[in-house]
């Protein structure tokens, strides 16, 4: 559990600091994007370190009582405020996980998408996770999902059939289902044979239950509720393009949102 506290207190940072201040297999132009914004990470790590580093030795961090702000564009500049108006921010607003300075209402537009590369950890590898589709393709993006949801095998039933045109991670997301959830995620992850597990999650079955992994880790779980709430994810499938595109469920044609710019 103090991996995860750890880790958390590290994606919590990034988020304050947020507030604080190709292949057929992805379209063309969000495949520049991509490119770009690879090209720009360095110098701008770099650069929000220095800045970072120049307020000193961190002192304390508290919650700020409010949970939605908005960006708002003036005549003379640009501040950010509040939902009930209490807490108004005027100051430069930084967004780390895009790697760019927000300055009008253009910017803050662009915020709804965030590269899965962009977010500060590795859902394949933190949390309970399979590839589905052909891993020779670059990564199609992210599919936060719960393990005993209808919706979910609908969505693998889809990547499944059409395996030449996706490269998807699944992570495990047990947020429906309660302790029920939690224990068939424990179960999947820590199966031995992860291709049964797999179609395991796919057809709704508990073949490789039978052979688990010895200290098989439950921080993992434990995280995929803490990037839940860091990611504002309401809604499962919860399906993130690998330039930032979301989908709030399965799309009713998955191919139309896929290749959309």
């Amino acid at each position: 559990m103090k991996t995860v506290k750890s880790l958390t207190l590290a994606l919590s940072m990034v988020t304050a600091t947020h507030v604080l201040a190709t292949d057929d297999i992805v379209p063309p132009a969000v495949a520049q994007k991509i490119e770009q914004s690879a090209q720009e990470k360095a110098t701008f790590s770099e650069e929000v370190k220095e800045n970072l580093e120049k307020k000193g030795k961190v002192l304390g961090i508290r919650e700020i009582p409010a949970n939605t702000f908005y960006f708002v564009e003036a005549e003379h500049g640009s501040y950010v405020v509040s939902q009930n108006g209490r807490f108004v921010m005027d100051g430069r607003l930084v967004d780390v996980w895009h790697r760019k300075t927000v300055k009008t209402l253009s910017d803050a537009e662009e915020l709804a998408r965030v590269p899965v590369s962009n977010i500060g950890f590795k859902p394949e590898k933190q949390l309970f996770s399979f590839q589905v589709g052909d891993p020779t393709l670059p990564r199609s993006g992210v599919a936060f999902v719960d393990p005993g949801s209808e919706y979910t095998k609908v969505l693998l039933k889809h990547l499944t059939e059409n395996q030449d045109k996706y490269n998807f991670t699944i992570s495990l997301m047990p947020l429906i289902g309660g302790q029920k959830a939690e224990h068939r995620a424990r179960a999947l992850g820590c199966a031995i044979d992860q291709d049964k597990a797999l179609q395991d999650l796919i057809d709704g079955t508990e073949l490789s239950y039978e052979q688990t992994k010895d200290n098989c880790p439950d921080t993992k779980i434990a995280l995929a509720k803490y990037v839940q709430t860091l990611m504002n994810i309401e809604n499962l499938p919860h399906i993130i393009r690998e330039d930032g595109l979301v989908s709030e469920g399965v799309p009713t044609d998955f191919e139309a949102w896929f290749t959309q710019p």
